[in-house]
């Protein structure tokens, strides 16, 4: 019983060392390179969800604004108040997206 026990260890640590001396690249995990690109790759994709939250919220205020105030403008005055507000919430919307993609850029020219 005891050399069954001692041969099945003894051939568990033999098989393991086998599989890190023959595959050291998937024991070992990636190389820095590797992890950077992966790490810029999540940062792009973080960015574009992002990116996409915000022109969905403008959108959807947008959306409210001209549903909610302009039936009720009937005068030029109250639709060029409605119209000064579509276009604040889309120069938001540009500048919240712009500053998404060019923080990191400004960043990473520090560091």
């Amino acid at each position: 019983m005891l050399k069954k026990r001692k041969s099945k260890i003894i051939s568990a640590i033999v098989a393991t060392g086998l599989t890190v001396m023959s595959h050291p690249a998937i024991v070992y995990g990636a190389s820095a390179g590797q992890v950077e690109a992966k790490l810029q790759n999540a940062g792009n994709i973080v960015q574009g969800i992002l990116t996409g939250l915000v022109v969905l919220v403008g959108t959807v205020v947008g959306l409210f604004i001209i549903i909610k105030r302009m039936p009720a403008a009937d005068n030029p005055h109250e639709k060029n108040e409605v119209y000064q507000a579509v276009g604040r919430v889309a120069g938001l919307v540009a500048l919240a997206a712009a500053i998404i993609w060019l923080l990191p850029w400004v960043y990473g020219l520090f560091v």
